[in-house]
């Protein structure tokens, strides 16, 4: 898991310069956040719709978070370092998306035919 997360950070840069550029067939763009409530364990969290200006990401909550008091499709700003993992889906293929791909990738053959079909996108090496 390590690996995934590091490569996301790694390629952070490419997903600000993707989408401050507009592309024709780009159906979702969302970050994976950590979230740390003060009364427990962190949420891994994915915020969708996000626009990235002034150095800051912006985006609407993917799930509640109750004892943060955030609701999905609520507006949050969030901190680069918070930031786990990136994806964005252009042209019906996922670009991005880490920790996706590794879920993926440890799943049995029946639980991938399974989470594939689920998908509106495609996933390539």
């Amino acid at each position: 898991m390590e690996s995934a997360l590091q490569e996301a950070r790694d390629t952070l840069d490419i997903f600000i310069e993707k989408i401050g550029t507009p592309h024709p067939d780009r159906t979702f763009v969302a970050i994976k956040v950590r979230f740390s409530p003060p009364d427990g364990p962190p949420q891994d969290i994915w915020v969708d719709e996000v626009i990235y200006t002034d150095g800051s990401f912006r985006g609407l909550m993917g799930d509640d978070i109750p004892s943060l008091r955030l609701e999905a499709g609520e507006k949050v700003t969030v901190e680069e370092e918070d930031i786990l993992d990136w994806m964005i889906v252009e042209d019906g293929k996922l670009v991005g998306g880490y920790t996706i791909r590794l879920a993926v990738h440890r799943m049995s053959p029946e639980e991938k035919e399974r989470f594939l079909e689920t998908l509106d996108y495609s996933i390539e090496d």
